[in-house]
């Protein structure tokens, strides 16, 4: 008998001693969430030795990050359509070995007041001098000059006196001010409302000029990864160590007291059964509007659950529409997209994936802002029938060369915006992004409105979990 259990003992050791290291030991952090935030924070902290465990709610990796593959090789993005070459999503990028290649100017053709400016010359110079008159123009790059001394200051000094003007007042306020001519208005209000999803009335000036870094210093390249964006999530799924749970719906974090150390229990729905983990740290890198479907223990600050109560709601839904390529004669004077509108045809991206050998194209829109929002209570044909309507309107004859079409919103929310009154410089995002007994936030929530605020994100929460766990040896 004795023999037999010696035997079992020295079984079961060795079939421990052959599981890896993940599978024998609790993690040392959880992360919530497996969008570009989660995945990246649980990236970073596993190159630097620590096990980490990623529970992700959905079906799939990557969040607002997503390529749709349609029939013969033909693609388009329903998430992130632009790496910009100073987002430290580059470097990450470049880590994992992908490919990059680049993409449009910063600038964009415009639709104003129903007239195309199209932007099909060689320089942006040249598109300039079709898009303004000299008065325009001077007050053009009279405005951009000052929204590049005003990023300057806030970026190097913090909320001065003169920021903290800016943060109390809408970039529309901050625009009106100025006594703009009309279209130059037009084309920044645009510039910046397409990347903030929502009208200029609503986010605050600071705010704005923030994030309307990649059009400033000369403006930045945007990037895209051949076979799509979604290829970065893929390969940083691969190069995690850890478990990745998906179908894991969270429930309760909570942090006590065992034995004099401080843990977290992290309770998730698994196929309708409740499942534990526990962990030294968490990170919870969800949209901020799910923070408060989950119970903590102890409770969000009373300053954390003000900061997420006074950020705003910004709206995306993506089109695709399937094309006959055919289409393309109806711009045979050259390509103009993107085109960005403020109607319902939002931002134009037009056309991808041209060089495939089948007859068809996709063919992409990004609404925005209200009319986004209206998606989520109209029927598809009436919000289709409207997008053709306006296409036909610049192109006449688009609508026929379309065989289908496919939508693409999140509800409540896709962006976060920083409406009058807030910034991302404020004392309340600082307190976001405090760490509070064991928890991290984490997400583009706490820093800007788009992917690469949650890559920072997550470099700055990967760094503070670090700190954290350090100090408790």
């Amino acid at each position: 008998m004795r023999r037999r259990l010696l035997l079992l003992c020295l079984t079961l050791l060795s079939l421990a001693n052959s599981l890896p290291l993940w599978a024998q030991e609790r993690p040392q952090v959880v992360v919530v969430g497996g969008g570009i935030a989660g995945l990246v924070t649980a990236y970073k902290l596993e190159q630097r030795g620590y096990r980490c465990s990623l529970l992700e709610g959905g079906d799939r990796l990557g969040g607002r990050i997503g390529t749709a593959h349609y029939p013969q090789g033909l693609e388009a993005e329903y998430g992130m359509q632009e790496i910009w070459e100073k987002s430290p999503l580059i470097g990450i990028i470049k880590e994992l070995a992908l490919t990059l290649e680049a993409s449009d100017d910063p600038f964009s053709s415009l639709l104003i007041d129903d007239h195309l400016y199209a932007f099909t010359q060689d320089t942006r110079e040249e598109y300039f001098k079709t898009l303004f008159t000299p008065a325009e123009r001077k007050a053009f790059d009279a405005t951009i000059a000052e929204l590049e001394s005003c990023y300057t200051e806030a970026t190097t000094k913090g909320l001065t006196p003169k920021m903290l003007k800016l943060q109390n007042m809408s970039f529309a306020e901050f625009l009106k001010a100025r006594k703009l001519p009309a279209k130059t208005e037009q084309a920044i209000r645009l510039t910046i409302e397409v990347e903030l999803a929502t009208v200029a009335e609503k986010f605050s000036a600071l705010s704005a000029i923030l994030e309307y870094r990649t059009f400033l210093f000369g403006g930045e390249k945007n990037y895209h990864v051949p076979g799509g964006n979604s290829v970065i999530i893929g390969k940083l799924g691969e190069a995690l160590k850890g478990p990745k749970v998906m179908g894991a719906t969270v429930t309760h974090v909570a942090r006590r007291n065992v034995n004099g150390r401080l843990l977290a229990e992290v309770s998730y729905l698994k196929n309708s059964t409740e499942q534990k983990i526990q962990a030294d740290a968490v990170v919870m890198a969800v949209p901020w509007v799910m923070l408060h479907q989950i119970q903590f223990e102890p409770a969000l600050t009373e300053t954390q659950l003000r900061a997420l109560s006074r950020l705003g709601r910004g709206q995306y839904t993506v089109i695709h529409m399937l094309l006959d390529k055919a289409v393309a004669g109806l711009w045979s004077q050259g390509d103009p997209f993107p085109v960005l509108s403020n109607a319902e045809l939002g931002v134009i991206y037009g056309p991808h994936a041209t060089d495939t050998k089948g007859a068809e194209m996709v063919f992409s829109f990004l609404i925005y802002g209200p009319e986004a929002e209206a998606y989520h209570m109209a029927p598809r044909d009436v919000k289709r029938a409207e997008v053709m309507e306006g296409m036909d309107a610049i192109w006449p004859g688009f609508s026929k060369y379309v065989h289908q079409t496919f939508f693409y919103s999140y509800h409540p929310a896709a962006v976060t915006y920083w409406p009058k009154g807030r910034s991302p410089l404020d004392e309340l995002s600082e307190a976001i992004r405090t760490p509070n007994q064991g928890l991290f936030l984490a997400g583009d929530w706490t820093e800007s409105s788009h992917a690469e605020g949650a890559v920072h994100s997550a470099l700055l929460t990967s760094d503070k979990v670090d700190g954290y766990l350090k100090g408790l040896k």
